[in-house]
């Protein structure tokens, strides 16, 4: 009884913080007030807040420092929850995000490689590994290039999928030039979908 009283104290803030898209949210995770998370529910809600903080407007304007306390706060989060639950594709994702963000590639590359083989094929999540691996383009590894391109052709084979990337197909000429060449590989009725999808996704 004791130990349940214990597990719903930690759990609470997490559960009843706010919501996760919220500076509030933020700000607890930067200050250490929201602490380890028991349930898969929690983990993965605390998961989600630590994306948010990493990848949201705060993260613009906040200064180094604070970015910096968020991303190994989540980072020590990621690790403690993947102990228990390895093959949780988000907590990979976060861990893999918050290396890159403390400027530390190798372990970037490392749970990028964990957060792939975790859920290959969960959109969601290969959308959070996509707009990662295109931020750190240029420390990516030679193999975390082809999940990268792995990735995307589970992006493009759904029109929600496709308009997760639809900004930045138009905006950057290397990020399309690397989704054409990974649509041309595909059927021609896979290809033309593509094509009206993304200019539908455009004018929305």
């Amino acid at each position: 009884m004791l130990l349940s009283f214990y597990a719903l104290a930690r759990e609470l803030p997490v559960l009843a913080y706010g919501d996760q898209r919220s500076i509030d949210t933020t700000v607890a995770l930067v200050q250490g007030d929201l602490g380890g998370a028991f349930s898969f529910y929690g983990q993965k809600r605390l998961m989600a807040s630590c994306v948010q903080g990493m990848t949201g407007g705060w993260s613009v304007l906040a200064p180094l420092e604070q970015r910096r306390t968020l991303a190994r706060n989540c980072l020590g989060h990621a690790l403690s929850f993947a102990e228990a639950t390895p093959v949780e594709a988000l907590t990979w994702v976060v861990a893999s995000r918050a290396s890159f963000l403390l400027g530390n590639s190798e372990e970037m590359n490392r749970y990028f490689q964990y957060a792939w083989h975790a859920g290959p094929n969960e959109q969601w999540v290969a959308g959070l590994r996509v707009n990662l691996a295109q931020e750190a383009i240029g420390v990516l590894s030679d193999s975390n290039q082809r999940r990268h391109d792995s990735d995307l052709s589970v992006m493009v084979m759904s029109r929600n999928g496709i308009s997760a990337i639809a900004a930045r197909y138009w905006s950057d000429q290397v990020f399309r030039d690397r989704i054409t060449r990974i649509v041309e590989a595909m059927p021609p009725e896979d290809q033309r979908r593509f094509i009206t999808s993304v200019r539908r996704a455009a004018m929305n």
